[in-house]
């Protein structure tokens, strides 16, 4: 094969010792029941990045290349019908309780396993493999809705993501509906800006950040959470996220710097003022306690006007690169009950909603303050207590 060399396999190769413990890991790890050689031959395809398979993300006219990819894929629909072992052939998983992301992932390859079945000869084959790609996508980025990157600029896989959605955040409806109308607007391919959720710990900002994740994923909105220490490769990760169909979200958690971190100069070329404009399918979305997310020193404020002005200039510069900036208040006293109510049905628990709030009043006070936090933090204990 030419375009998915990388993963070429051969029957030996399909059923050596090496490859039946990957076909089992794989199996285990996604819930696979049934063939399990045709759903590693689907997690292949789809998978493999390539000039044919690239293009057909994009949606591009892939020309010429198309006589290559045929004469690929009608070899891996050989290798798809290979008749397996017994053993492969109507798999079980000993774990059926596969949750979360690799449960999606597992109805994904499942389901394309069984659309690749289907096909009644090589150009169907061939037909299916490409609207997947225009569909999906492929690779890592077509398969998972988040990443995190590590301290060397690569990606890995978030693989454990809570389903959040927005009905868990009590409250804030014009926070919300700030958030969802920029994010849908960036997801249809409009103009929008970058965003700094900030305001008191507790109040929702990273909880938003999820869900806002939950509800645009299908709409192809994929998500990275990088660390201020990590902002030397923004470059190089917006040069190669550019040259993908999607639409990503740049994620900084928790974002401050204190006054002697520089690391805050690389994320204002990322946004803008660099020779080379950020990628418009990237944005950056943060959530801080701080409004300006430079810490300010009063030494900055002693001198002459003209330095004082420069320093509280450049401080500030960073936070006016969001053009979204949407401030998360700590709630009043009886805004904290409501959330705790809100929860406490969500949850079922049982107790009377006067006995509840004196509960609710006791904890506030005990555990830092009335907050969202507080109040998750309150319907968890009593919810171990029922349990």
């Amino acid at each position: 094969m030419i375009l998915y060399g990388k993963n070429e396999f051969s029957k030996q190769q399909l059923f050596s010792d090496e490859n039946t413990y990957n076909l089992l890991s794989f199996a285990e790890k996604y819930g696979i029941r049934g063939n399990l050689v045709k759903a590693k031959i689907a997690w292949i395809i789809m998978n493999d990045e390539n000039p044919f398979s690239l293009s057909a993300e994009r949606n591009k006219n892939t020309g010429s290349i198309d006589a290559l990819a045929r004469g690929d894929i009608a070899e891996l629909r050989k290798l798809f019908f290979t008749q397996p072992d017994k053993a492969f052939e109507n798999y079980l998983p000993l774990n059926e309780n596969i949750s979360g992301e690799e449960a999606r992932i597992g109805r994904l390859i499942t389901n394309f396993t069984e659309r690749l079945d289907q096909a009644l000869n090589d150009e169907e084959f061939f037909v299916v493999v490409k609207d997947f790609y225009t569909r999906q996508g492929v690779g890592a980025f077509g398969i998972n809705k988040a990443f995190y990157m590590q301290d060397d600029g690569t990606l890995m896989p978030v693989s454990h993501i809570k389903d959040t959605g927005f009905e868990e955040l009590c409250g804030y409806e014009s926070q919300k509906q700030k958030l969802i109308a920029n994010t849908k607007a960036f997801a249809e391919g409009k103009e929008a800006n970058n965003v700094l959720l900030y305001g008191d710990s507790g109040t929702g900002k990273s909880t938003s950040i999820k869900a806002v994740l939950n509800m645009f994923f299908d709409k192809g909105i994929r998500m990275i959470q990088i660390q201020k220490h990590q902002f030397v490769h923004l470059n190089t990760l917006t040069e190669k996220l550019k040259k993908r169909n999607y639409r990503f979200v740049l994620y900084m958690d928790d974002l401050s710097f204190e006054d002697f971190e520089v690391e805050y100069k690389y994320l204002k070329a990322a946004i803008e003022g660099g020779l080379e404009e950020k990628p418009e399918n990237v944005l950056i979305y943060a959530t801080s306690n701080r409004r300006h997310l430079i810490k300010e020193t009063f030494g900055e404020r002693e001198g002459d006007d003209i330095h004082r002005n420069e320093s509280v200039q450049e401080k500030i510069s960073l936070s006016d690169r969001f053009g979204l900036q949407i401030y998360y208040p700590k709630p009043e006293q009886q805004q904290y009950f409501d959330i705790v109510l809100h929860l406490a049905s969500q949850e079922g628990i049982n107790i009377k909603e006067d006995e509840l709030i004196a509960k609710a009043r006791k904890w506030g006070m005990s555990h830092g303050g009335f907050s969202g936090r507080t109040a998750k933090q309150l319907i968890l204990n009593l919810k171990t207590k029922e349990e």
